[in-house]
Parts: C-alpha cells; structure tokens; sequence
C-alpha cells in the first residue's frame, strides 16, 4: 500500500501504479484528483 505523503494516492491520472517499476511521486504533471477534498488530505498527511 502506498504511503498518504504522495500524492499518487489521490490520483486517478494514470495506471503507473500498476507497474513492477513505479516509483510513488510528491507532484505530478499529469494528477487527476480522485476525491473532491483530496488537498487537504495530502496537506494534512504531510504535517503528520
């Protein structure tokens, strides 16, 4: 499972997840939100 401090965990940009090589990213040219409060749950798992 993906750690909440990267942002791919809130995104629906792409399917590089699924790749044996996938390396998770703090930003990201091509993020999709996945949810409609997705900032402030990337902003607060950042603080933690």
């Amino acid at each position: 499972m993906m750690e909440n401090k990267y942002i791919c965990k809130y995104c629906l940009g792409c399917v590089a997840e699924e790749l044996d090589s996938f390396i998770p990213k703090m930003s990201c040219k091509d993020f999709v939100p996945a949810y409609d409060n997705w900032q402030e749950q990337y902003y607060k798992e950042l603080k933690k």
